[in-house]
């Protein structure tokens, strides 16, 4: 069983990696992509430390490739931390509430993560830390809408449960 999670680990770090790169749409500051929504739906099938690996790995290298290396470290910091948070709260959640409730709290970790992050690398500027906070309110509202619906499919078409612990 620990070959399997560690394939659907590295499967989700892959999904994360892509969804980032290439499902996004250019936005000011940077860009809305879907990667939020399959690091969401990784940290509850998967549980807080493996969804964390995935989210922390593929989102930097999505980073680095897509040319956004000065924010890699700290997305992987952030990203860790999100699905940290997601696994520990919402992991195997069957009901509605607890599934919104985990991926709500993941996407505060976000909002603020990138925010603080803006406000030191863009010369602190409180307006640029409140562009990135706004901007980032679709992104991870959208992630947790798109996380729901593929937990939701995910789980119609294969077990995570076999692949606990």
């Amino acid at each position: 069983m620990k070959i399997k999670r560690m394939v659907w680990g590295a499967m989700f770090g892959a999904m994360i990696a892509v969804a980032t790169l290439y499902l996004k749409i250019p936005a000011f500051p940077g860009y809305y992509h879907l990667g939020d929504g399959v690091i969401y739906a990784a940290a509850v099938l998967m549980g807080p430390v493996v969804g964390a690996l995935a989210a922390g790995i593929g989102s930097a290298l999505a980073d680095v490739v897509g040319g956004y290396a000065i924010w890699a470290g700290p997305t992987f910091i952030i990203k860790f931390l999100t699905a940290l948070v997601i696994g520990l709260l919402a992991y195997q959640a069957r009901s509605w509430p607890r599934l919104i409730g985990g991926m709500a709290a993941g996407a505060a970790v976000t909002l603020i993560g990138y925010s603080i992050t803006a406000y030191f690398l863009y010369g602190r500027q409180i307006a640029v830390a409140l562009a990135e906070f706004y901007g980032n309110l679709g992104q991870t509202g959208s992630g947790i809408v798109i996380g729901l619906v593929l937990v939701t499919l995910l789980r119609r078409v294969v077990s995570f449960s076999h692949l606990t612990r």
